[in-house]
């Protein structure tokens, strides 16, 4: 099977993974500053990258979504985003290469997986809601959380680390006779 296009921005397309994706995952995780608010706040061997991999191509196949491989104009992979899960709801996340940083990427990609998000429904789980976790200190996120329509919620351990949890607001579903469920 092919790679499959899950969205385009103006200047990127999220995809499916492939396992020849290794590589350019495993470098994307292997940089220290970017994995600093990642994970275990530390670079991934490869054999986690592999684990990391492994788990995408699972949920893509199984669910339906996952973290996708983000890709720019020119086919290049230079970062990851999409959807994890957390207490019964999504959790949006991203991970760009570090040569990519500052050029709105982020902003333009979460805007995106909103939509995407409302679009495409989780029926798999029984909450509609998205949500995301941005580690203490890790500003830039939490201001593209915001530029997208998070509301910051509270600070809470996360695994392990204090994070600001967010919280996209609940958008009420036309019910019958166009009343609002909310």
């Amino acid at each position: 099977m092919g790679r499959r296009i899950i969205l385009n921005t103006e200047r990127l397309t999220l995809t499916t993974w492939l396992p020849s994706d290794f590589e350019d995952l495993a470098a994307l995780h292997a940089d220290a500053l970017t994995m600093r608010f990642i994970g275990y706040g530390r670079p991934d061997t490869r054999d986690e990258a592999q684990s990391r991999l492994d788990g995408y191509l699972d949920e893509q196949r199984t669910r339906g979504w996952t973290k996708w491989r983000v890709e720019n104009r020119a086919g290049e992979m230079i970062g990851r985003a999409g959807f994890g899960e957390f207490d019964s709801s999504r959790e949006l996340a991203y991970a760009f290469r570090r040569d990519q940083w500052g050029r709105g990427f982020a902003t333009e990609v979460a805007s995106a997986l909103v939509d995407w998000h409302f679009e495409y429904p989780a029926f798999d789980l029984p909450s509609r809601s998205l949500c995301a976790h941005v580690e203490a200190g890790h500003r830039a996120s939490m201001r593209v959380l915001e530029k997208v329509g998070f509301d910051f919620v509270d600070m809470r351990e996360y695994k392990g680390v204090t994070c600001a949890f967010f919280q996209f607001p609940v958008v009420a579903l036309p019910g019958p006779a166009g009343k609002s469920d909310a």
